[in-house]
This record gives structure tokens, C-alpha cells and sequence, in this order.
């Protein structure tokens, strides 16, 4: 026992004397006084100038600290005059009794207006690279060991700021305004952290932020949790609200274990409202909502659970999981968007819908889908799509980003796509009661179709477009660099089918569009009824049309139009047209009799109508129409504007036989045989059919003059004969 007492008056006698020491060195002896060996000593192990500017200042009891006014060290040769590091001043101390202890205590750590300028220069060179290299061999000569971790009473950094300059990318980004304040610094013990700062991308983006948070850091296992953090920032610059956009995050707890690389994000919520041009002025709010965020970065994969996104009241959910996610990251999960009104929905966004047709349309949209994203594609694959009554399953995603390369392959129930149109202007003018006026033309969006990078076949089962009703229709789709081809372009329609292949080179000023459409065994009569609103026609039968057209809109593209149309009906009839009633008052015309009265429509069946041309700068010239009639054969030619939508044609009706029924049929056997000129003028859905009065006469003349010469030559033979015979 009196060992240890003599062993216990030494040690307290060595503190003692070891404290009187500190107090005389900090009584007698001026730090300032080593202020040129100091300096000396960096400049060896850097390679750098310490200029210390401020008094040094040094305390030892209770703490043993050193305070330091301005101070800065010089940069890397090649990197300018202005200093690698400054400083306004920076305070540090450790509790002196502890450490006569063995025990390191660390006060409360200040640093006021640091400045840190890390560049990079045009060749590659870092400023802070031969740093890293001596710092490299102080470790690599430190003895091995462990030893307790020490406590820190505090850290608070004031109006810090760091500048990373990247001369070969001319880039640049900077860390300002830094403040950190925390409470006491012990491993696995909770302590508070508040932080403001500003983050610069250049002068394209500014981000003001606040955090703040109850950490515990774990330094022994590297392991890390932040307890309900929160943190504010506002995003300004380019694209931005003048005012900057406000974000709001919060969270649960973020467990961060950097020894295993795994981390954790729980609790997320993500607000804000955006705001800026085109918007409606209470701004657009979003959220952002997540059960779980798990990441593993020695697997390299990522989870996230029960994710929702609020877009003004537009609702996707969904989870995502995530592979390679620190090297070609690739994100894969279910999304729903749940049921949402576009006609309600899309104003809030700033769009403004056109009126449509019908105005029931666009009240319900909703969307299911496999998504597979990576930094260059995005890919919905199981994808449901509803828009109103129209279901969509398939796949659709684009495959490049660079390229813009959209691909599709899309199964369409229905879809009346005129509903979605804007009204008619007939039909304006018939709600308004003035006359309707002429259709605008249609630009054709040579632009878009220059920018548009698409592959992909679109299936429908019923559709309507531009009024014509298809079933099962099927479309190609093969657009890039300007060039557009719808092919397989295929459908049934009125009983028939249409194939077709549809080209658009929009390189030029001007798009060139050519046409290969076919259609066979349809009814015309429905199709003339949806497309032109008219019933003027009916029969079965085919039609080929191969045209070309140049223009930078649809009535200069059929002012243009260049090649071949042919067609061929059966069984059908021009209504509103009664020829034989035509020929039969021309007849009564000639003949100065009571014009006759007609029984029954005013229609011209045929059992058989067909004619072929050229397609020239819009006009349709035909030299060999036919038309077969139960009385009449009908040959003609003539043209077709097909810009004005009108018609001038010449026929010849040869009259084959008069029908046994009507009043005057037995006056007018004197017909048979007879061929009667027709004219056919006026627009293409109302033409005007008839007889060529004049060429009738004209006709009749030169039939009488042949006669009467036929008689004349008879005479002339019998007189001659007869004065033969007498000789």
C-alpha cells in the first residue's frame, strides 16, 4: 500500500509539474515568435506558402487551445496568385486534464470564411494532386494501431465557400455560404446538425438550402443514421420562377452503413409547386411519396417501395427496383396511373384543350405498365391504356434518347379518332345558321416530321379517321432522318379491303408525298356517305390509285398530284340522275312534244361502270369511261378536278332497247340504235347530268344529210344504169 501511495504522489506530482509547465510556456512564450518555423515546416511538407496574417493565440487551462487569425496557403504552381486555401480565422482546443489522462477531448471546432478553389486545367492537372501524394506517404509511414476515438464539444464553420473550376469542360461549380453548426461529437451518441448553404452549376442553377437533422454517427462500425431529417431548398436559374421553386423534403430516417455499403431512406416526402410561364399562376403541385429506399452498393442494386407522384392531382404509383446502379444504372417496376379526368386535369397543367367534336371525349384517361429505364431508353412494356371507351395494350418506349427513337407496338380496340378533332366548319356554320365557309388547308408538319425517329405497327379492331369506318386495321409505321413510311398499311372496309403503302419525304422545303392505295369488292355507296357526306353513288368494286405529290400543305399537295387512277363498279346507281328520263325529254325537246313525267327516283342504275387515266397536276383525265345500263351503253371521257372536287365529262349513250313500261314507249322505237351526247358537269357531289341538246341536233343533221346523200347516190346509180341499158 505505501508503494502505491508513493507511486500515486509521483504521478501527481509529474502532472503538477507538467501543468506548471503549460502555464509557464503560455505565460513566457509567444506562439507569433514561431510563426516563420511553422510556415517553414508546410512549405516542406507541401510544397506550399503558409502566410499566417493574424495573431496566433494559445490558452491551456482548462483547454488547451489555438486560435489563429487570417491565414492562406498558396496554390500549385500554374494555377495563379490567388491562394489554394484561406481562412478568416479558426479556433481548436482539447480539455487539458483528460488528456494528462491519456483521454483526448476535443472542444468546440470554429472556422470562419474558408475558401477552398479546386481547378482542374486544360491539360488534365489538378491543384490539390501533389497534396494527395504527400498526404499518401504520411499515411503510408504511420504506425499501425488503433486508439479510441475522441469527442469533439462541437464543429461550427462560418461563410465557407469552395470553387471547383474545370478548365478542359470550361465548367464550374461552387459551394457558398456554408454555415454548419452541431452539439456534441461522440461516436454512437445523437447530436443536432444545422446547415445552410448555396450550391452553383455555373449560372444556369442555384441551389439555396437548409438541413437540419439529429445525427448518430457510429464511427467505430462507419455506420451512420439521420433521425427525421429535413430540408429545404430553392432551386433558381435558368427555366426557373424568377422567385426560385420552392422543394420540401422530409424524412423518417436515413441509415447510412458505409462499412457494408448499404443505406436506407424511410419515410420520404417530396413537396413543392412549380411555377413560371405558361402556367396558371397558383402553379402546379407536386409530391412526391415513398415508403422505402434501399440501396446496396456492393450488390449494386436498389429498391423502392411504395412510391406515389401527385402532378395536381394526377396520381402515379408504383415500386422500382434498380440494377448496376454505379454503372449503367437500369430501373425496372410497376406503374399505375390511377383513373384521372384530361379535360379536368390538363388546364391545371397550363394546357388549354381545342374544342373537339365531341365534347364527351377525353374524361377518362388511365395507364398500367411495365417500366424498364436506363440512362438511354425508357421502355412500358404490359401496357394498358384507357381513354374513354379506347383500350391500348402493347409496348411503347423509346430506345435512344440521343436519337429521340420511339418504338411502339400497340393493340387498339376502338377509337373514333374524329371525335377528337376540332368541329367542322359546316357544322359551325349550320349551328350559326351562315354559310359554311371553305376548309382550311392541313400544313403538313414538314418540321416534326424531320425531328421524328419512329418504328413500330399499330393494330386496331374498329376505327373511324377522317369519317371512312376501318376493321381490323393494321399499321406500319417507319419514320427517321425526314422520311415517313406507313406500310403495312392494310384494313378491312364496306364489305371490301384497302392495302396501301403512304410515303412522306419532308428533306425539302417542300414534303413529296406518293401514294400505292388499293381498295377491292367495297361498297361504295357507305363510303361515299362517310367520306363526302353524299349518296350519290352506289355499287361494289375496287379502286387503284399510285400518285405523287409535292407541297408544304394538302391543297398545294393536290395541285401537284401526278400519276394513275382506275377503278371498277358493278351492280350499282347514280342517284339524284335519271338518264333515260334525260334522253327521253331531250327526245320530246326535238320533237316539240309535252316534256314526259317521270316515275318513280330520279337514279341511273348500271350493272357495270369502269374507266382508268392520268393524274395531272390534281386533274383526273379519263378517255375510256364505260358504263353498262339496262337500256343504254354509256362511253365517254372527260376530267376530274380533284382540288375543286368538280367534273366535265362527254359521254355517248347508245340507246340498246326501250323498256317495255312508260307511256310513250311505243313512240319511241324510232331510238334504238340512236346515240345521244351527255354531258356530266358541275361539283362531285352534286353533278349535273344532260343530254347535249345541241349535239343531238348536230348529230341528227348529219344523220339526215348521210341519209339524203345515201339517196342521192342511189338515184344517181338507177339513172345510170338506165342510160347503160339503152345503149
Amino acid at each position: 500500500m505505501r508503494m502505491l501511495k508513493i507511486g500515486a504522489y509521483v504521478v501527481g506530482g509529474l502532472v503538477a509539474l507538467l501543468a506548471l509547465v503549460l502555464i509557464l510556456v503560455v505565460s513566457f512564450v509567444d506562439p507569433n515568435d514561431f510563426r516563420a518555423d511553422i510556415a517553414g515546416m508546410v512549405e516542406r511538407q507541401t510544397g506550399r506558402k503558409l502566410t499566417l496574417e493574424g495573431d496566433l493565440k494559445l490558452s491551456v487551462f482548462p483547454w488547451l487551445a489555438l486560435q489563429t487569425g487570417a491565414a492562406r496557403l498558396s496554390d500549385a504552381p500554374g494555377f495563379g496568385d490567388e491562394p489554394f486555401v484561406s481562412i478568416q480565422g479558426a479556433r481548436a482546443s482539447v480539455r487539458l486534464l483528460p488528456l494528462l489522462r491519456g483521454k483526448l477531448e476535443v472542444g468546440k471546432i470554429t472556422l470562419a470564411g474558408a475558401r477552398i478553389r479546386l481547378i482542374t486545367d486544360a491539360n488534365g492537372h489538378d491543384n490539390w494532386a501533389d497534396l494527395g501524394k504527400s498526404q499518401a506517404g504520411a499515411d503510408a509511414a504511420a504506425p499501425a494501431g488503433s486508439t479510441s476515438l475522441p469527442t469533439i464539444a462541437g464543429l461550427a464553420i462560418e461563410d465557407a465557400a469552395v470553387v471547383m473550376e474545370n478548365r478542359q469542360t470550361h465548367s464550374q461549380r461552387s459551394l457558398r455560404e456554408f454555415n454548419l453548426t452541431t452539439g456534441r461529437l461522440a461516436s454512437g451518441e445523437p447530436f443536432d446538425l444545422k446547415s445552410d448553404f448555396v450550391l452553383d452549376e455555373g449560372k444556369a442553377l442555384s441551389i439555396k438550402g437548409h438541413v437540419a437533422t439529429t445525427v448518430t454517427a457510429n464511427l467505430e462500425r462507419n455506420a451512420h443514421q439521420l433521425a427525421d431529417p429535413a430540408i429545404d431548398v430553392t432551386v433558381s436559374g435558368t427555366g426557373f420562377p424568377p422567385e426560385g421553386l420552392p422543394v420540401r423534403i422530409r424524412a423518417h430516417s436515413l441509415v447510412l452503413d458505409i462499412g457494408h455499403k448499404t443505406h436506407q431512406l424511410d419515410g420520404l416526402s417530396l413537396t413543392t409547386t412549380w411555377k413560371g410561364d405558361g402556367i396558371p399562376p397558383a402553379g402546379i403541385p407536386l409530391s412526391v411519396v415513398a415508403d422505402k429506399l434501399a440501396a446496396d452498393l456492393s450488390a449494386q442494386t436498389l429498391a423502392l417501395t411504395g412510391l406515389t407522384v401527385e402532378v395536381a392531382g394526377g396520381r402515379l404509383t408504383g415500386a422500382l427496383r434498380g440494377q448496376d446502379i454505379l454503372g449503367t444504372p437500369k430501373l425496372q417496376g410497376a406503374l399505375t396511373l390511377e383513373p384521372v379526368s384530361p379535360r379536368e386535369w390538363l388546364p391545371k397543367l397550363g394546357i388549354e384543350l381545342p374544342t373537339s367534336r365531341d365534347p364527351a371525349v377525353l374524361k377518362q384517361l388511365s395507364l398500367s405498365a411495365q417500366l424498364v429505364a436506363t440512362p438511354s431508353s425508357v421502355d412500358f412494356s404490359a401496357l394498358t391504356l384507357k381513354l374513354d371507351d379506347t383500350l391500348a395494350t402493347g409496348s411503347l418506349g423509346v430506345s435512344d434518347f440521343a436519337t429521340r427513337a420511339l418504338r411502339f407496338s400497340l393493340d387498339v380496340d376502338k377509337i373514333d379518332a374524329d371525335r377528337y378533332l376540332a368541329p367542322l366548319p359546316a357544322a359551325a356554320a349550320a349551328k350559326s345558321g351562315a354559310k359554311a365557309p371553305k376548309e382550311p388547308p392541313t400544313p403538313i408538319p414538314v418540321e416534326l416530321l424531320r425531328k421524328l425517329n419512329a418504328n413500330g405497327e399499330l393494330r386496331v379492331g374498329e376505327a373511324i379517321f377522317s369519317g371512312i369506318r376501318f376493321t381490323k386495321l393494321r399499321l406500319g409505321v417507319a419514320a427517321r432522318d425526314g422520311k415517313v413510311r406507313l406500310h403495312p398499311s392494310e384494313a378491312s372496309m364496306y364489305g371490301g379491303q384497302y392495302r396501301g403503302d403512304i410515303g412522306i419525304d419532308a428533306t425539302a422545303e417542300r414534303a413529296r408525298v406518293s401514294l400505292d392505295e388499293h381498295v377491292s369488292h367495297i361498297e361504295f355507296a357507305p363510303l361515299l356517305k362517310d367520306l363526302f357526306d353524299t349518296q350519290r353513288m352506289s355499287g361494289k368494286g375496287s379502286l387503284n390509285l399510285k400518285a405523287t405529290g409535292v407541297g408544304r400543305d394538302s391543297d398545294e399537295l393536290l395541285r401537284t398530284l401526278a400519276g394513275t387512277l382506275d377503278f371498277n363498279v358493278t351492280d350499282g346507281a347514280l342517284e339524284g340522275a335519271d338518264l333515260w328520263y334525260e334522253i327521253r325529254r331531250a327526245r320530246s325537246l326535238l320533237k316539240k312534244q309535252t316534256a314526259p313525267q317521270r316515275t318513280g327516283p330520279a337514279r341511273t342504275p348500271f350493272s357495270a361502270l369502269k374507266g382508268s387515266g392520268v393524274i395531272r397536276d390534281g386533274v383526273w383525265s379519263n378517255q375510256d369511261l364505260e358504263a353498262s345500263l339496262q337500256y343504254l351503253k354509256v362511253t365517254g371521257q372527260g376530267t376530274v378536278d380533284v382540288p375543286d372536287s368538280t367534273l366535265d365529262y362527254k359521254l355517248l349513250a347508245t340507246v340498246l332497247k326501250i323498256p317495255r313500261e312508260g307511256a310513250d314507249t311505243s313512240q319511241m322505237q324510232d331510238m334504238v340504235d340512236a346515240q345521244i351526247p351527255v354531258k356530266v358537269t358541275g361539283a362531285l357531289d352534286d353533278p349535273k347530268v344532260r343530254p347535249d341538246i345541241e349535239g343531238l341536233v348536230k348529230a341528227r343533221v348529219k344523220e339526215e344529210l348521210k341519209k339524203g346523200q345515201e339517196k342521192l347516190q342511189d338515184k344517181l346509180k338507177d339513172k345510170l344504169k338506165d342510160l347503160f341499158n339503152k345503149r
